[in-house]
């Protein structure tokens, strides 16, 4: 039991988020993006892949937060994340992942990221590429939260509270002096 406890320790404190790196580049509807400041939202859902394996565990946080739902206020992006490999092989990779989704809507919301996959892992705080990353970020760069792994209801209910923060209401000021 002590092992356990210790274990969800070192995971949540290897969660320390950081910034988001400033990165550019074309949807898979070809359509160019810049990120942080040209996310859809001034919170949104990022979640990041390493490996095409990982594809079930980044669709469980899609699935999980509901956001496939009409209803649904949650921006998202997914965020698979290659070193890049130079033009061809980008071209190679897109066309892969682009006949792998049907949906031209689905298709505007994956953002390959090509860069320094360390450094980009290093400035945000991520230790390891086994694991997906779903993450809170808002337009500055800020991580406002991180998960590692497959979706869960508890995990999923703290991106919540970052992606919906509370309305603190705005008391009515008078100019009238005391």
């Amino acid at each position: 039991m002590l092992m356990i406890f210790v274990l969800q320790v070192a995971k949540a404190h290897a969660l320390t988020p950081g910034l988001f790196p400033s990165l550019s580049g074309n949807d898979l509807n070809n359509k160019p993006w810049s990120a942080p400041s040209g996310f859809p939202a001034e919170r949104t859902l990022v979640v990041i892949g390493f490996e095409e394996e990982q594809q079930i565990e980044i669709d469980s946080w899609f699935q999980g937060m509901n956001v496939g739902n009409p209803s649904s206020q949650i921006k998202w992006i997914e965020m698979p994340l290659i070193n890049n490999p130079g033009v061809l092989m980008r071209w190679f990779i897109n066309t892969g992942m682009k006949a792998g989704i049907r949906s031209k809507a689905v298709r505007s919301h994956v953002w390959t990221a090509y860069t320094d996959k360390r450094k980009f892992m290093q400035a945000c705080g991520m230790p390891s590429t086994k694991d997906v990353y779903a993450l809170v970020v808002d337009r500055a760069g800020r991580i406002l939260a991180m998960e590692s792994g497959e979706y869960t209801k508890a995990g999923g209910d703290r991106l919540l509270q970052y992606l919906n923060p509370p309305q603190i209401p705005i008391k009515a000021r008078s100019n009238r002096l005391p």
